[in-house]
């Protein structure tokens, strides 16, 4: 078995799992750091149909400007050079599509209620030029709280790191598994880029919620090339040319595509594939549809463990263990960092920020995705606020593209919920609590916020929505409307987010700022507490991040609560971003098929209750299955020359004796003693029988289960006649 990580620790997982004969991808998350390097995109997307002297300058402009930012976050994962060439790439790319399709020139459109105001950027149109992306972002005047280093002419064009696919031969790809739907962004780049020709694997709910995703990803960060027609554009050519591994968003089209190729999976459904392999999805805890995938190939089980939680209080369905009783490997991906706060004490802190806002008659933004934990959030919200007295005052504002989508279909996935929330379903009553306000009027869901949500607008406000790290979408807008009033706040509920970056490109904020991340992925303290629970593993991988120290013989320290280092029971070992580890199964045992014209040709014989039958034949391997076939001429001849004879039956100490006699053993020595322990501890009754044979003292111990001769090697020739007349040959 060999692992290999396609991107770093604290990223979306992307895994390379070689198992025999096998390629197995493990999940396939999008890489986001380099986000934080890229300007906030203001007034919609950018305009696709430019000439090249206005690309030139666009170019020009942002490299300067990303120059300054890079400058202030030495930490950028982008260099300079590369965002250069890469933006020239991507112009030449987006100069080159122009010959396909006429301009389309979009008309400025300002704010249209009150709580929005115009803002407007010199040479830029006023509030979302939309550009039919939903993403409703606004612009903003030189006064206002814009984006640093972003000018009238900067590029909205965005770059996204893939896994590092360059070890890899994507076309020998055989199953690709996702565990949620936040590990699979960057699918469509596989199935739509590349060659891929394998199956993919995900529950439901994962499918449906991964499709928002992708969808409020192209309306965040796409472009207006995204409405072009596929076969219209070469995008491999740009991405053999981006040597840097960015690439820009996918399209719609794209993500239909990809969606169709996903096949639909339920907990613990079995699915056997090219003969021996075998794959079954248990429930992570996580989120509605997480899963943890238990792969079997002949008597290698591994279990890969991804984005799990033991937090029991909440609306998806329980963490599953029981696929560990059945793994000798375990591939424990996506864990909490250390030191994270719980997700109680998390909560506590957020509806207290929450509660404290509304009472001074602020807005409250949380830049989230509406999917996930937001569900539970929006309970516990709630819940305090009406302790508080304050829940009259308040309106919950959902905004994202895909809002009312992702909303309605939350509440019908009961069967993937807790049982308590399961329960909720034959009342009848809606599971979540959100399904009940929108139908009360207390929630509301919007695509962007320009029209509806303007004129909807109650004081105060809660709004759940936008990109985390606050580069595109409604919080961009919101931010520049509401940051420079500090009655208002700001909830950072993300553990991914980078905040001091997300905030980096805004200026004059006043608006108060809270850091309560929502953690719920098993910490390594409780992973060792999961496995010490099973104790079925004998190996088990994890993240380097979540190691102290690695010895000598390659098994690693943990940075648990005990320092836990590998033990007889459990080895422990660590993995990093392009490093390959190996491991021996250490399989003794394989299972074999007898082809029908073999097996025609098996006579067993009966050995009281049991029947044997020695078989012999050539061996072939084909899609991990194995399977033996008549041997040709040559192949008998070899076979011959290692046969030999296997013994059956039971010692018979009368034909013992006999046999002894006639080869001139006199008076042998026959003693019956009790139980007495064996080598292995275990206590066996036994007949011994003594004799001096060519003068030499030898003895035959006679068990149920074995026959054991102590003799001279001169001797042994002579005995053997005796005892294989006691036995069948087999």
């Amino acid at each position: 078995m060999r692992l290999t990580s396609l991107l770093p620790d604290g990223e979306p997982n992307c895994m390379a799992l070689k198992l025999r004969q096998m390629l197995i991808l493990l999940d396939c998350g999008l890489g986001q750091e380099q986000l934080y390097a890229m300007p906030v995109r203001e007034g919609g997307l950018t305009e696709t149909h430019k000439n090249v002297a206005e690309l030139a300058a666009v170019t020009a402009t942002t490299s300067k400007q990303t120059n300054a930012t890079n400058n202030k976050r030495p930490n950028s994962t982008v260099s300079n050079a590369e965002q250069t060439d890469l933006r020239q790439d991507w112009a030449s790319f987006l100069k080159s599509s122009t010959a396909s399709f006429q301009p389309n020139k979009k008309k400025a459109r300002t704010g249209d209620g009150a709580g929005v105001p115009e803002t407007r950027l010199e040479g830029e149109s006023g509030l979302g030029s939309g550009s039919g992306s939903g993403a409703g972002s606004a612009s903003a005047s030189a006064n206002s709280p814009s984006a640093k280093g972003t000018s009238p002419t900067a590029s909205r064009d965005y770059m996204f790191k893939l896994p590092d696919f360059s070890g890899i031969d994507l076309k020998s790809i055989d199953v690709v598994l996702i565990s949620n739907y936040n590990h699979i962004l960057a699918l469509p780049y596989l199935t739509e880029f590349t060659d891929f020709q394998g199956r993919i694997f995900a529950t439901e709910p994962t499918i449906e919620f991964g499709r928002q995703l992708m969808t409020e990803f192209v309306s965040f960060f796409g472009t207006a090339v995204a409405s072009s027609p596929h076969e219209a554009i070469d995008r491999k050519k740009l991405v053999a040319r981006s040597g840097a591994g960015l690439y820009p968003a996918y399209t719609l089209a794209d993500i239909k595509a990809c969606i169709d190729k996903i096949q639909a999976v339920r907990f613990r459904e079995h699915i056997t594939l090219y003969g021996s392999l075998k794959l079954t999805a248990h429930s992570a805890g996580y989120c509605l549809g997480s899963s943890n995938w238990l792969v079997q190939i002949g008597t290698e089980n591994i279990a890969f463990v991804s984005s799990s939680s033991t937090q029991s209080n909440l609306h998806p369905d329980l963490f599953d263990g029981t696929l560990l009783e059945h793994a000798s490997t375990v591939v424990a991906a996506d864990l909490c960092p250390k030191g994270s706060t719980t997700y109680d004490s998390g909560m506590n802190d957020i509806c207290a920020n929450v509660a404290r806002t509304i009472a001074r008659k602020g807005h409250v933004l949380i830049p989230c995705t509406i999917s996930g934990f937001l569900f539970d959030l929006l309970e516990d919200i709630h819940l305090h606020l009406n302790r508080m007295g304050l829940v009259s005052q308040v309106q919950y504002s959902f905004v994202s593209p895909v809002a009312d989508t992702a909303l309605q279909y939350s509440n019908i996935l009961a069967e993937w919920m807790a049982p308590r929330k399961q329960e909720m379903v034959y009342l009848p009553e809606a599971p979540l609590l959100h399904g009940l306000l929108l139908e009360k009027g207390a929630a509301k869901n919007y695509k962007s916020v320009h029209g509806a949500f303007s004129s909807d607008l109650k004081h105060p406000c809660i709004v759940f929505g936008g990109h985390p790290t606050l580069r595109s979408g409604p919080m961009v807008n919101l931010l520049h409307m509401w940051g420079r009033n500090s009655n208002n706040s700001i909830i950072f509920i993300e553990p991914r987010v980078d905040v001091p970056a997300s905030l980096e490109p805004y200026e004059g904020l006043e608006i108060s700022q809270s850091i309560c991340p929502l953690d719920i992925r098993l910490s390594i303290d409780q992973l060792v507490e999961v496995m010490n629970k099973y104790r079925h593993a004998k190996h088990v991988l994890v993240p380097r991040s979540a190691t102290s120290s690695t010895l000598a013989d390659g098994t690693a320290e943990l940075s648990d609560a005990k320092g836990t280092t590998s033990t007889s029971a459990i080895r422990w070992s660590s993995y990093k971003v392009g490093e390959s580890i190996q491991l021996d199964m250490g399989s003794l045992y394989e299972t074999v098929l007898l082809s029908e014209e073999l097996a025609k040709g098996i006579y067993p014989q009966a050995f009281g209750n049991t029947s044997y039958a020695a078989v012999a034949g050539s061996l072939s391997i084909y899609n991990n299955q194995m399977q033996l076939e008549p041997a040709s001429v040559t192949g008998r001849q070899v076979l011959a020359l290692y046969t030999q004879r296997q013994l059956r039956g039971v010692m018979n100490l009368q034909n013992l004796l006999a046999g002894l006699v006639a080869i001139g053993v006199v008076d042998p020595e026959v003693t019956e003693s009790g139980p007495d322990k064996d080598e292995t501890g275990s206590t066996l009754p036994e007949i011994k029988v003594e004799f001096e044979l060519a003068g030499r003292r030898s003895c035959i111990i006679v068990r149920e289960d074995e026959t054991i001769v102590k003799c001279d090697e001169s001797v042994r020739p002579l005995l053997r006649e005796p005892i294989l007349k006691c036995f069948q040959t087999l």
